[in-house]
């Protein structure tokens, strides 16, 4: 015998609170690497999310947000933890073509041989350098609500490296680079092809102990166990 999915009802705050023992089976293989990383963007006024009547385009989002990838979420501004920096190489598919990223890859070379191995045409896409921040992001009460990606190309090189001067600052100080809380702002910069969005960071506070441990936490499922220590 069958039910409509439609006909399922959600179980009870009480049936739910009783399986908490449960939590973790069936997962104990699941590490960050199986799971999406969601990535920051920070839209423009060109991206399709923000386009009306665009396939792509999310209900409240607006240029100048941030959005997370995954879930959709939006944000004007962004409490983060900067847990681990990386330099990549990256192919975007131009923006008049609907941009968004191709690929990841260790250096220009690989990065062209990947479009010749999917047909692509080069000359339809940008091979850039790809500063990436990976943060540990938190909700306005301070709460650690899950890692992701910020991709730093083009225009925001400049910001990717005063965020880094600011951080071996810290470093030199004694605090670790996932010892500081930091945010993630939105400023209007414009250049010769016209208006556009960028990041801002700015320096918030000295994590508190139990956000730093969540820090340390984030860095040693992604990295292993070569967390500093204190």
């Amino acid at each position: 015998m069958t039910k409509e999915i439609s006909t399922i009802k959600n179980a009870t705050s009480k049936e739910i609170a009783t399986r908490k023992a449960q939590v973790g089976k069936g997962s104990e293989n699941v590490t960050a690497s199986d799971m999406a990383i969601p990535r920051l963007k920070l839209l423009q006024m060109i991206s399709p999310e923000v386009t009306p009547g665009h396939a792509q385009q999310v209900e409240g989002a607006t240029a100048g947000m941030f959005m997370n990838s995954v879930t959709n979420e939006l944000h004007n501004s962004i409490f983060v933890l900067n847990l681990n920096f990386s330099r990549k190489t990256v192919v975007w598919r131009k923006r008049k073509l609907g941009g968004g990223m191709v690929g990841t890859y260790e250096n220009e070379v690989e990065a062209r041989t990947a479009l010749q191995e999917q047909s692509l045409n080069e000359v339809d896409h940008d091979i850039s350098e790809n500063p990436t921040h990976l943060v540990l992001m938190l909700d306005e009460s301070g709460v650690p609500k899950g890692v992701a990606l910020l991709d730093m190309p083009g225009t925001k090189i400049k910001i990717s490296k005063k965020w880094n001067s600011l951080i071996n600052d810290q470093e030199e100080a004694g605090n670790p680079r996932f010892g500081c809380v930091w945010q993630l702002g939105v400023q209007s910069e414009s250049n010769n092809s016209g208006n556009f969005f960028n990041c801002s960071v700015d320096f918030v506070a000295h994590a508190p102990e139990d956000i730093y441990a969540a820090a340390q936490t984030a860095f040693t499922a992604f990295f292993g166990d070569d967390t500093p220590s204190e």
